[in-house]
């Protein structure tokens, strides 16, 4: 089976680009390299994920020139090439893909992830999601907003969530010294972390790096050993900075700048407590995020929001905990648990390595993606 992959960006460090990357790997693996071509209207930049990542063209960006090439190139293999099936990994691209595969008669398969489908929807972007002739969601909660607000029909959404590369994020109990002045991180030996990881911007204030600041807040008189970090950059890091300052915790907060895709690992495992709570509303919100993921793996067990696919997380309370992100007084109680509790946080951390690899492993990823293709008839069985 050939398939034509089409994506905004695979090479940065956002989720839906590791979701991409993953999924491209996981399609390679089935049906072979050379039968799966991808076409990315970003190219890599100097501040992208470091691994290198093979495409088959790549434009620049978002700008007009490189989105006409981009439709240039998709409008070219489509009749040359002929692929089976073009995978859209964006709603943006699903209008235009679902234009170019009509005449030539080529299956669409569509991903959605969260705040993108429920954030405003173009004219041709809500038709090419209600035309795709297949659609994955990486999270339930999305596949339900689709199929309540009449975007999808019901049942016809698959779900495939997101995945964990197992060989990279394990539980591993060394500390590399020379990471923690690289990252201004306090001495795990020595503190009790609470880490959350992302990008600290203004376009993903949704992740509530002020909110869980406040929270700590409320808890850090109570437990002296306990320090913040915030990994990560962006442009909310000094406002932040500021708002840490302004609650007296700005010595207990430690902001690490970027992280090196090598480093996520060490990061992570310094932690007691992973915390990332979302909010949902328009131009906000998760799918299902990857770093509380990559943390269980780790041995970390997680505090995330009940408000959009994030809570997926989470399985029967079992490795953490799904709150209210507007309820900041239960946030630090569960925190506050959480440091206090060394049995019961022990016991959650035990349980989010065996959900992860119950769940989450990139193994149970690309075999959903078999299962998938089969199921839509676009394989044979074997």
């Amino acid at each position: 089976m050939k398939i034509l992959y089409l994506t905004p960006g695979c090479f940065d460090k956002g989720g839906i680009s590791r979701y991409n990357r993953y999924q491209i790997q996981a399609l390679r693996d089935l049906y072979n390299n050379q039968n799966i071509r991808v076409l990315s209207l970003a190219g890599p930049k100097a501040d992208d994920f470091e691994d290198p990542f093979e495409v088959y063209w790549h434009a620049n960006g978002p700008d007009l020139i490189s989105k006409i090439k981009f439709t240039l190139q998709v409008l070219r293999l489509a009749w040359t090439w002929t692929p089976d099936l073009i995978l859209v990994a964006h709603v943006n691209f699903s209008g235009v893909a679902k234009l170019i595969s009509m005449p030539a008669r080529t299956k669409t398969l569509l991903n959605t992830y969260g705040l993108e489908v429920w954030s405003g929807l173009d004219t041709l972007s809500k038709w090419g999601l209600k035309k795709a002739d297949f659609v994955i969601s990486d999270c339930h909660y999305t596949a339900s907003y689709l199929e309540k607000e009449g975007l999808r029909n019901n049942g016809t959404v698959k779900v495939i969530w997101d995945c964990v590369d197992l060989s990279r994020f394990f539980p591993l109990k060394e500390v590399d010294g020379q990471l923690l002045q690289r990252y201004n991180i306090p001495d795990p030996r020595d503190f009790e972390l609470i880490i959350s990881l992302g990008r600290i911007s203004r376009a993903a204030a949704h992740k509530g790096y002020d909110r869980l600041i406040k929270a700590f807040s409320l808890i850090h008189e109570k437990f002296p050993l306990a320090r913040l970090v915030l990994a990560g950059k962006g442009d909310l890091v000094d406002e932040l900075k500021t708002f840490a300052s302004e609650l007296g915790v700005a010595k207990k907060v430690s902001f690490t700048g970027m992280v090196d895709e090598k480093h996520l690992a060490d990061i992570y495992r310094m932690s007691f407590i992973f915390s990332l709570v979302s909010d949902r509303g328009k131009g906000r919100g998760e799918g299902i995020p990857l770093t509380p993921l990559e943390a269980m793996a780790c041995g970390v067990p997680i505090i995330v929001g009940n408000q959009d696919g994030s809570q997926e997380a989470v399985i029967d309370g079992r490795n953490g905990f799904a709150i209210d992100p507007m309820n900041i007084e239960n946030h630090a109680a569960k925190l506050a648990l959480l440091l206090t509790d060394q049995e019961l946080r022990c016991e959650k951390a035990k349980n989010a390595v065996v959900m992860v690899h119950k769940y989450f492993s990139f193994e149970e990823f690309k075999n959903k993606h078999g299962i998938l293709m089969k199921e839509l008839g676009l394989v044979s069985e074997r």
